[in-house]
């Protein structure tokens, strides 16, 4: 019998009719977890056993939530990997898992997505990176932050992301926001800021673009080379700030400075020359690299891009291909889903995590931005 957690004073008929529900929901929860795989089966000699996560209470709300005893080897991470197939047979749009003891976990039946809506640019320590499913906002310091990628189609939410995280550095006096620009928006609001030496825009002078990278990377030579005796990495001050270096539409710029490349100039080779050295050795000399891209195309972004930044974020995608491109073993069902994510919502992967849903922040629109750069960035 499943425990039901209910107020003693509802007759009893109500509570034997709620006993009858609860009873109900733990046998679908229990046909759910076969169907999507969260199950454990044993061969014996009167044929195979099947054990699933037991509901050991539930709780009918509103909301309604399950108290579910993980079987042995499980984690909650399991139960969250599973959520999508499972929900829609308990009559949830979603559900939210909460760990509750050691082997144990809360499971709360939610009748809208827990990502809709906006997410407004809320003060805190370090940097938002957005909000997950289960309600926790994601932060981290600037310096812990490791070498992204971010990808996404035309309206899906990426330009906003990236506009709420510059707005977020640009103050700071221990960041400096540096990098390309082919479209010439991003930077425009940092014009005679301490960022703007850092910074490259348009495609009317080519070589502005690789000189920027070389600054970048003679500096992170010269932090190498100062690096104290006991010590790997630098320590981040005002004096020696992080860099984070963003390149915007990175596959369109190296299509830019191939097409201009000829028999004795290469500027795309020694593009991706420079990238690829501040995403080797850019980590220990304060220096961290955002890559924006529509589609981290793998011709484009390559192998080594993609391993050496583990942060990962996917606004909408045009196709699965792209989903899997960053988030390699993302469930066919989820990636299949994220190609029609409403703007804002991204799947996110970073180290020590299982890939995530998120709801980014939103700053507003590009007036907003220029708003909050002039602000900021002086």
């Amino acid at each position: 019998m499943v425990a039901l957690f209910d107020s003693p004073a509802r007759s009893r008929r109500a509570r034997l009719a709620d006993h009858h529900d609860a009873e109900a929901l733990a046998w679908a929860w229990r046909q759910a977890c076969e169907g999507a795989g969260l199950c454990r089966s044993v061969d014996t000699p009167t044929g195979a056993t099947i054990s699933t996560p037991k509901v050991t209470g539930v709780h009918l709300g509103p909301p309604t939530s399950l108290v579910v005893a993980l079987t042995p080897g499980q984690l909650p991470g399991d139960v969250r990997a599973a959520a999508h197939r499972i929900a829609p047979h308990l009559g949830a749009v979603a559900l939210r898992i909460e760990p509750r003891g050691m082997t144990h976990v809360r499971v709360t039946l939610l009748d809208v997505d827990p990502l809709a809506g906006t997410l407004p640019m809320l003060p805190g320590p370090g940097v938002l990176l957005g909000r997950d499913e289960g309600g926790t906002c994601l932060r981290a310091e600037p310096g812990d932050l490791p070498h992204a990628i971010v990808q996404g189609v035309t309206r899906s939410g990426k330009s906003v992301w990236t506009y709420g995280l510059l707005a977020q550095l640009a103050h700071r006096p221990d960041v400096l926001v540096a990098g390309c620009d082919p479209t010439g928006l991003l930077w425009r609001p940092f014009a005679g800021s301490r960022h703007a030496p850092w910074q490259s825009s348009g495609l009317a002078d080519l070589a502005a673009h690789e000189a920027v990278l070389r600054r970048v990377v003679d500096e992170m030579d010269a932090r190498i080379r100062d690096l104290p005796a006991d010590r790997d990495t630098l320590a981040v001050t005002p004096a020696r700030p992080l860099l984070v270096v963003v390149l915007e539409e990175y596959p369109g710029l190296l299509r830019v400075l191939d097409a201009a490349k000829s028999r004795d100039d290469d500027p795309g080779k020694r593009v991706r020359a420079l990238v690829s050295r501040l995403l080797a050795e850019g980590a220990k000399a304060g220096v961290r690299v955002v890559i924006l891209a529509q589609r981290a195309e793998a011709s484009v972004v390559g192998a080594f891009e993609r391993a050496m930044c583990s942060l990962r974020i996917s606004f909408r995608c045009d196709n699965r291909a792209s989903v899997d491109l960053l988030h390699p073993g993302a469930d066919p069902a989820v990636a299949d889903a994220h190609t029609a994510a409403l703007p804002g919502i991204a799947l996110l992967s970073r180290p020590g995590h299982d890939l995530t849903r998120i709801r980014a922040p939103f700053l507003g629109g590009y007036a907003e931005y220029v708003a909050a750069i002039a602000g900021a960035a002086a």
